[in-house]
């Protein structure tokens, strides 16, 4: 728990300067601008996720942690050859990426976003210059999940702040200094990307075990994690798919979708970020352990209790950010060339959305569990038959509800996902107690109904601070606060052990 609370703070520090740089994203550019952008962005950034998140991390640190308690010689020959042979990948996609951006872009843009040739050409050259951020952003990964491994956390977690302080300074940089506008963007991506990267280096020369160029083909350890990054890619790729597919089905809506849903994905991203990823990280290494100590029993009871702990403010956060989506769209994003019209359609979509948080986080903790226990296939299956619900139900849904019905859709494959490695657990992990987990979500479902319907009363109750952006920050932060307060009161009063739990965390936080 103690890592996952350094992680937490580090991803919470990003998170704040990603969401001010959404902000200042939206105030400072118009939606054909921010709609190129987040196009031309969204296939190196599904990288970034892939291997930042997902399989490269999860693949990697188990045979890490099994071979370093071996031997630290051993540990270093399979840090080399895993960074030597994602180095030659790297250069492939990379270069493929900068010299021919266009068939790809094609395949993830509806043929009306194409007809649209200035946006198109922008979007293509935005593509072109920011595909070297795979680079920069695989090693990050690649590092991080060596010191995580280590037991260090808060740098990797600190690290992409200066990934978002680079594009806020590029974002507020004079237009008339480009030569096209959007180029700013662009280099900022580029250039927080090499330094985020960068400030891990000093930490991993001091743990001694910085990778050199050595391929061994034949290192059994490097076999293995290729064995189960194959199947983990192939399941974690087909999870990151889900967003290609959106942007695919969301170019042909009208101007400025690609951008709300921007917007209201990082929105949700920076509780998710907070809780299930930062659990998610810091569980892994963890329960590889477990198994390392033939300790399995362990595995299913942790992995329960973050799961838990996670759907406890999940539920919440999403109750809260339904109830108050119109005033948290206006604070963050209301100025600028972000119209009252841009402000509605958002806020509309962020009520749709903000319930996918609860089933895609617990997806982000429950797979790190198959992976300690080197079952990469099943969650790869898994996450394949969501795809293609997600494929079959989005044309359907977007028939009658436009953009809602595309949310609809990817919030129902989450659902499906999260059903099912839930039911799969006990044969493929540990025990799992599905009566006690059951009740727990009935009384999590209460305490975020609850928490929901008081932070919209209050905020309505207090209709006199509505009036520019100190005085609905402190009714947002009033409404917020309030809920809180009850969330917890009944916490305690229904015997949630885990509301308890963080309590006498802060207590103890307060004595000393």
């Amino acid at each position: 728990m103690k890592n996952a609370v350094k992680m937490a703070f580090g991803t919470m520090t990003s998170r704040v300067l990603g969401q001010l740089r959404e902000s200042l994203l939206a105030a400072y550019f118009d939606k054909r601008i921010t709609d190129a952008w987040a196009a031309a962005f969204r296939l190196p950034n599904m990288f970034r996720r892939l291997l930042g998140e997902g399989s490269l991390s999860v693949s990697f640190i188990p045979v890490f942690v099994e071979a370093r308690h071996d031997h630290d010689v051993r540990a270093q020959n399979l840090i080399n050859s895993v960074y030597t042979f994602l180095l030659l990948i790297l250069g492939c996609l990379t270069t493929f990426g900068v010299l021919y951006p266009e068939p790809l872009l094609n395949l993830v843009l509806d043929p009306a976003y194409i007809a649209d040739t200035e946006k198109y050409l922008l979007t293509l050259r935005l593509a072109k210059m920011m595909f070297g951020f795979i680079f920069f952003i695989s090693s990050y990964a690649f590092i991080m999940g060596i010191l995580n491994a280590l037991g260090q956390f808060s740098l990797p977690a600190v690290a992409p702040t200066l990934w978002n302080l680079c594009m806020i300074i590029s974002t507020v940089l004079p237009h008339e200094w480009f030569p096209v506008l959007g180029d700013q963007l662009a280099w900022g991506v580029l250039l927080g990307g090499a330094m985020q990267a960068a400030i891990l280096i000093p930490a991993l020369l001091k743990a001694g075990y910085f990778p050199k160029i050595s391929f061994d083909y034949k290192n059994k350890d490097f076999q293995r994690v290729i064995r189960n990054m194959g199947p983990g890619l192939i399941g974690m790729g087909l999870l990151q798919f889900t967003t290609i597919v959106n942007l695919r089905f969301s170019s042909a809506l009208r101007e400025g979708t690609i951008s709300y849903i921007n917007y209201v994905d990082r929105l949700i991203e920076l509780p998710l970020s907070l809780i299930s990823v930062s659990l998610g990280t810091a569980l892994l290494p963890a329960l590889s352990n477990f198994l390392a100590r033939n300790e399995r029993h362990k595995i299913g009871q942790t992995a329960q209790h973050y799961l838990e702990l996670n759907l406890l403010i999940t539920m919440a956060a999403a109750a809260g950010l339904y109830s108050l989506a119109e005033p948290i769209v206006q604070l963050l994003f209301g100025r600028g060339k972000f119209r009252p019209e841009d402000v509605l359609m958002c806020s509309q979509i962020l009520k749709t959305y903000c319930w996918i948080m609860i089933f895609s986080s617990g997806v982000r903790v429950l797979t790190p569990a198959y992976f300690a226990v080197k079952n990469t296939w099943f969650p790869a299956i898994v996450s394949g038959i969501c795809l293609a619900v997600h494929i079959f139900m989005a044309p359907i849904l977007m028939a009658r509800y436009q953009v809602h019905g595309l949310m609809m859709s990817t919030i129902l494959s989450a659902t499906l996902n999260l059903v099912l490695l839930l039911i799969f657990f006990p044969r493929f992990v540990s025990e799992f107690k599905y009566v006690g987990f059951f009740k727990s979500v009935f009384i999590f479902a209460l305490l975020a109904s609850v928490t929901g319907g008081v932070a919209q009363s209050f905020y309505v109750w207090q209709p006199y601070l509505n009036f520019g952006f100190w005085g609905l920050l402190i009714n947002l932060c009033l409404s917020a606060g309030a809920a809180i307060l009850i969330f917890v009161i009944l916490g305690r009063v229904l015997g949630v052990t885990l509301v308890t739990e963080a309590l006498n965390r802060v207590k103890k936080k307060f004595i000393k």
